[in-house]
């Protein structure tokens, strides 16, 4: 259930090091460029490992982001002040990367850039609403296996129902600062605290 990359193609490759396809084909039929192909295929894939090699031997400018293999939680609330508690209560245990944003437009575009595993986002962000924002990503190939739960003190039973139908996991505010943390921990996949 990640998003993460352990592989990549040529085309793949291309685009972080900025280079044609052919270019990476040479390389790696060079055998500058580690990995291996796909039995009875033309198809090549790098393992992440010699990929990141490959980079910081070429002093090749790349995102460090595309190499953490942590499990990505992004929260998204316009209350400034419990996005950083949020933040600093998730940093804490050190297995997650954990970003944030602060409005639903940014909500909308860290998870399109950033591939969380795990959107925790606030219902009412005062530019648009988690609901609003989780249809607008969902037909995202890449965001398919995305978990999300929203956060509300806005909504009554029946909404907080209703978004549950959708497949949506909601948290009530105030939050149970305890239950929450086990929730997302439990919606990543990862054991309820760090080994």
């Amino acid at each position: 259930m990640t998003t993460r990359k352990d592989v990549f193609t040529t085309g793949q490759v291309a685009k972080i090091c900025q280079v044609t396809i052919r270019t990476v084909i040479k390389w790696f039929e060079a055998g500058k460029l580690e990995g291996y192909k796909i039995p009875a295929s033309k198809d090549r894939r790098i393992p992440k490992e010699a990929l990141l090699r490959f980079l910081v031997e070429h002093k090749i400018p790349f995102d460090q982001r595309l190499f953490d293999s942590r499990p990505k939680l992004l929260i998204a609330d316009d209350d400034e002040k419990l996005v950083r508690s949020l933040a600093e209560l998730f940093e804490k245990d050190g297995d997650l990367d954990v970003q944030v944003a602060t409005g639903g437009y940014q909500a909308g575009f860290e998870t399109m850039r950033i591939r969380p595993t795990l959107l925790l986002i606030d219902y009412n962000l005062g530019d648009t609403t988690a609901y609003e924002v989780v249809e607008t990503i969902k037909g995202v190939d890449q965001l398919k296996e995305m978990s999300v739960i929203i956060m509300t003190g806005y909504l009554e039973d029946q909404g907080v129902g209703e978004l549950e139908k959708e497949g949506l996991r909601v948290v009530k505010k105030p939050l149970d600062i305890i239950a929450l943390k086990k929730e997302v921990r439990a919606a990543m996949g990862l054991a309820a605290t760090p080994a």
